[in-house]
């Protein structure tokens, strides 16, 4: 019974020693899990400035052969540029100019009186000029086969047209006018005679006749019901109007009096046309993906990893062989206690 209980109580003695392997073993299974940072965010904003401005028009143009108060403008963030076109045959500018210097203007006429006490008259007169600021610019130009003026009462013009430019980094816009004649007078008196004129983001509009303001003839009444379609020969139509704003923002707008194509050049006789827009801003929101993060210790749900030799713990570092080792070491003294109580009986104890 004495060994019985030296034993028991041998056992009872390296419990917790050899308890320890195991303690330390599972010593990281119940750590918690530390959330990661939480992946931040940027916002990006793109501004996309306006598209480039542009204007044209003309009283009469037959391509290729001759041009007769025509003008052409634009302007976007590096300036403007301005042509006018008083006279224009075969190719060979008769009278006209143009310029992308605010400094440099150009203006002329094949012949003209200058001011004089009675009025003044010119032949062919044109003018173009531009100007610039930072981002911001503009374009004119003016071009008419005759122009005369009445001692300031009555202002007369033959085949003449305008045509302006305008940008900035959030707008651009174009108009243009266009007329067979025109005659201004006291009072505000102003009468058109074949009239086209477009701006940017309207539907263009052309007329037969315009008595100070009243259109007679417009391309409104028309319809569209003003052409004649002859192909090859010709493909004809009179008082035409097109124009409006696009899903991306641009805006265009055009008119004529008449156009007709085929096996003469083109041909427009009083048309007008514009292109513009607005500038576009996106903002763009980006979440910067972080990697995944995984929690300090594995939770014992299931059978430990490999546990050959060199074999580690989960998340402790400690080698399963210097456990076992540890183990054995302590097995081994347990056994030299057991033999050394045998040996050393007490008298008179069973």
């Amino acid at each position: 019974m004495n060994k019985t209980v030296r034993r028991a109580t041998l056992i009872l003695a390296l419990t917790p020693l050899l308890s320890l392997p195991a303690t330390a073993a599972f010593a990281g299974v119940t750590a918690p899990t530390v959330p990661g940072p939480t992946a931040p965010t940027t916002t990006t904003t793109t501004v996309t400035p306006a598209p480039g401005a542009t204007a044209s028009a003309s009283a009469v143009q037959i391509t290729g052969l001759v041009t007769v108060g025509g003008t052409n403008t634009s302007a976007d963030g590096s300036g403007g540029s301005s042509s006018a076109d008083a006279l224009d045959v075969l190719g060979t500018r008769v009278s006209g100019g143009n310029t992308n210097d605010p400094s440099k203007p150009a203006k002329g006429q094949i012949i003209g009186t200058g001011s004089t006490p009675v009025g003044d008259a010119e032949v062919a007169p044109y003018s173009a000029t531009v100007t610039h600021s930072g981002t911001s610019s503009s374009a004119d130009a003016d071009a008419a086969l005759a122009h005369a003026g009445l001692a300031g009462l009555l202002e007369f013009w033959v085949l003449h047209s305008h045509s302006h430019s305008d940008y900035s980094t959030d707008q651009s816009s174009g108009s243009s006018s266009s007329d067979g004649a025109e005659v201004k007078g006291p009072n505000g008196t102003d009468i058109k005679v074949l009239h086209a004129e477009a701006s940017s983001g309207h539907t263009g509009k052309s007329d037969l006749l315009v008595i100070n303001g009243t259109e007679i003839g417009s391309s409104d009444q028309a319809n569209g019901a003003c052409k004649l379609n002859l192909d090859p020969v010709v493909n004809l139509l009179c008082l035409v109007a097109s124009g409006g704003t696009g899903s991306n923002g641009a805006t265009t707008s055009g008119a004529a009096v008449v156009t007709a194509t085929g096996m003469v050049p083109g041909t427009t006789v009083v048309g007008a046309g514009t292109a513009g827009g607005s500038g576009q801003t996106a903002t763009v929101v980006h979440t910067t993906k972080r990697p995944a993060h995984h929690p300090a210790t594995k939770p014992a749900t299931g059978p430990l990893p490999h546990t050959g030799p060199g074999a580690s713990l989960p998340f402790t570092g400690r080698e399963l062989g210097l456990l076992a080792a540890y183990g054995a070491a302590l097995a081994a003294l347990g056994a030299g206690i057991a033999v050394a109580g045998r040996r050393r009986r007490v008298p008179g104890l069973a």
